[in-house]
């Protein structure tokens, strides 16, 4: 073999090294980011909130005399969680409120800061992270009494923060996940899901406001026109919703919002 073309393979070689090192490092520091992330906030889960124990299964009603009586069944009128806000308000004053997600990953504080970038990329204790914090967007009240209050959450690959949303495209997701609950320092509530598709980043869905009674009720029907399921959840002009959005990847800057009735319980 020519000298020339020996060097030549030589440096391919070392070039191709270097890109498949190059390429498990990154693997590996995802891998790792998304580890750190999951233990953070496990540990911040089994710090500061207590699961009943039957969390896990989906809202239902018991029948007398049936089997399922001797079952724990998940009350829809209470939370199935407890937060101990007073300790995690110690960890970021930002904290608003929990989401949870009976039978999902959906296991999150909910902050809250002065603007929608800052934690993009942060723990609720403001430290760096690729996934960031569910966060309510800075337009809203902390105490949810807005007509919708949006919460934002990472569309993550390992399927943490809000990319199970995505799953509500499947009629068949909705009916064995009808109900997600937020607790908040002062009041519980049951979400009672009635909407889920895509929509544009910037579309009528992250309305907060609206001039009347009757413009609200239109806007929800609207949104029911668009679901990717069909439910019975009524709301009327008095009711507040919260609206959960996270990024869609059908086209540029699409994003999958899912839309619930805020009841509150105990």
């Amino acid at each position: 073999m020519k000298k020339p073309v020996k060097i030549l393979l030589i440096i391919l070689c070392v070039i191709f090294l270097c890109i498949f090192g190059f390429s498990g490092y990154k693997l590996y520091s995802i891998m790792h980011e998304y580890k750190v992330a999951a233990d953070t906030y496990n540990n911040l889960s089994g710090q500061f909130v207590t699961v009943g124990p039957s969390a896990d299964r989906p809202a239902q009603q018991k029948t007398p005399g049936s089997e399922e009586d001797e079952e724990e069944i998940l009350d829809p009128e209470i939370s199935p969680i407890s937060v101990d806000f007073e300790g995690l308000l110690l960890t970021s004053t930002d904290v608003i409120g929990w989401i949870y997600g009976p039978d999902t990953v959906i296991n999150y504080p909910v902050v809250m800061a002065e603007d929608n970038y800052y934690y993009l990329h942060r723990y609720i204790d403001g430290e760096y992270s690729g996934g960031g914090s569910i966060f309510a967007d800075c337009l809203c009240e902390r105490d949810f009494s807005l007509r919708n209050t949006i919460l934002y959450g990472h569309h993550m690959n390992d399927g943490s923060m809000f990319a199970s949303l995505r799953s509500y495209h499947q009629e068949g997701y909705y009916e064995e996940h009808p109900v997600l609950y937020l607790n908040t320092p002062k009041r519980n509530y049951r979400i009672e899901v009635f909407a889920g598709y895509i929509t544009d980043a910037d579309s009528d869905s992250y309305n907060v406001s609206f001039p009347s009674d009757e413009a609200f009720l239109k806007w929800i029907e609207k949104l029911r026109s668009q679901s990717d399921f069909a439910t019975d959840v009524e709301i009327g002009a008095k009711d507040r919703i919260i609206t959960l959005s996270t990024c869609s990847y059908e086209y540029y800057d699409a994003r999958y919002v899912v839309q619930g009735k805020l009841v509150p319980i105990h």
